[in-house]
């Protein structure tokens, strides 16, 4: 029973959720709404009367008696009584109940009743119904005619709000909190999927939407298939690092035979040229496996981090480099190396900065520039290259596996598409960034940044 009343209900739709949603807001709204009007306009109820209220009709009553307005309609009289903040001046003819009474919209029905209800009280007496309060009769004859006189004034109660307004703060409020509840209910989830997914695209597999996948609509769909989704994504990227691992073990083997045949044949007096090439491309290919190696304990996160002076760990690499760079006539500047106790894995960090420094001389036109920076989290290294640079597309692809970019890594430089690659992993295995970017003059930098 349970389950059929859970498959019909309309709340597992966002269209049901949002029809639902509408409607609950519009009877609440609707409710609030009638309260306020029931609490503001009150039933009829007697009020005390003001001495000077009372001195006021005995006045307009001695001006309506005086011979000068005897013979004008008794409108006119009664509506420029009314002027001057005494309130609307209405008088009842007593003889057919007829309401006579100044300029001024129509009186309300309510406000007639009230009026003749009160047309045989002996006595002055004041009622008020909401915002209006009558006050009366006091009684006078005009040409043998027996009249009853009344002012009706609007008076707001006190520290009170005015219907309208009521009204409208009352919908106002009600539509806000529950539109912005129901927004949040709907957004949550989505900023969760949308959360999780950017951590995917930065390399965090594990990343899955929580609470959002137990809902019982399309967006609960949407997280438990998001989620799916993101288990198989992690479960190929697993397959594929065992892959490159055990590919790169299986390799050594053969590897090892093939140098060890390349020695009996340069005994044998084979082909000096032929064992040259081969032998080249055996290198070749024990590097490849080498930096495969590499990458796929950088990605392990096997690491062996220890509290080092930068200046020792960055120098044999810095020494290398410039060995390079003088070999191919270009210049390598590099700024004085800071003074600081780094907590870091030291072959992983010399490979990563020796990679992209090496990627840097190959590629740049006369010199290369290495330089520090820090703040109060974290530590730089950049190098800079004056080459002919790369685009921001570019930048973000190269420290892809294998990738080449078009403009500066050509198969015939000798590389195969990894050096940047390991260094990538080698910088996130002390949880830091690497990132490339043009440079105006010309070339790129390379920023290496780790957390103090």
């Amino acid at each position: 029973m349970v389950k059929l009343l859970r498959s019909i209900s309309p709340t597992r739709a966002i269209m049901g959720r949002l029809f639902l949603w509408f409607w609950a807001t519009f009877i609440v709204t609707a409710l609030l709404a009638i309260w306020g009007s029931r609490l503001f306009f009150e039933d009829l109820e007697i009020v005390a009367i003001q001495p000077r209220e009372i001195a006021v009709l005995n006045q307009v009553v001695e001006h309506l008696q005086n011979s000068r307005f005897q013979n004008a309609p008794l409108h006119e009289p009664l509506d420029r009584f009314s002027r001057g903040g005494r309130g609307r001046m209405v008088a009842v003819d007593m003889s057919d109940n007829r309401l006579i009474s100044g300029g001024g919209p129509p009186l309300r029905e309510n406000d007639k009743e009230d009026l003749l209800r009160l047309v045989n009280q002996t006595s002055p007496i004041a009622v008020k119904r909401g915002a209006f309060k009558i006050l009366g009769p006091v009684f006078f004859e005009r040409n043998g005619t027996r009249f009853a006189l009344f002012t009706v004034r609007l008076e707001m109660p006190e520290k009170q709000t005015p219907p309208v307004l009521l009204f409208l703060t009352i919908a106002l409020i009600t539509t806000v909190l529950l539109s912005w509840l129901f927004a949040k209910s709907l957004t949550n989830p989505i900023l969760r999927i949308q959360s999780s997914a950017k951590r995917i695209a930065s390399g965090d597999w594990q990343a899955r939407v929580g609470r959002a996948a137990k809902r019982q609509d399309e967006l609960g769909q949407l997280s438990r298939d998001f989620n799916k989704m993101a288990e198989q994504l992690e479960s190929m990227w697993g397959a594929q690092k065992r892959l490159l691992a055990d590919v790169s073990h299986e390799l050594r083997s053969p590897l090892a035979r093939l140098q060890m045949a390349l020695g009996l044949a340069h005994q044998q007096n084979v082909d000096p040229e032929t064992l040259s090439r081969v032998e080249r491309e055996a290198e070749r290919m024990e590097a490849l496996v080498s930096q495969l190696l590499t990458l796929s304990r950088a990605e392990a996160g096997e690491a062996t981090m220890q509290k080092q002076m930068l200046s020792l760990v960055l120098d044999d690499v810095f020494t290398d480099a410039n060995f390079e760079a003088a070999n191919k006539h270009k210049q390598l500047k590099i700024d004085e190396i800071p003074k600081a106790l780094v907590v870091v894995d030291s072959v992983m960090l010399c490979r990563a900065v020796e990679n992209v420094l090496r990627n840097a001389i190959r590629h740049s036109a006369l010199s290369t520039h290495i330089s520090f920076s820090e703040d109060a989290k974290h530590w730089c290294i950049h190098i800079t290259d004056d080459g002919d640079g790369l685009t921001v597309e570019e930048c973000e692809r190269i420290f892809s596996p294998f990738y080449r970019a078009t403009l500066a890594r050509e198969r015939e430089s000798g590389g195969v598409g990894l050096g940047l690659s390991i260094a990538k992993a080698a910088v996130e295995l002390h949880h830091g960034l690497i990132i490339a970017e043009p440079v105006e003059r010309g070339g790129l930098r390379v920023t290496l940044s780790f957390p103090k």
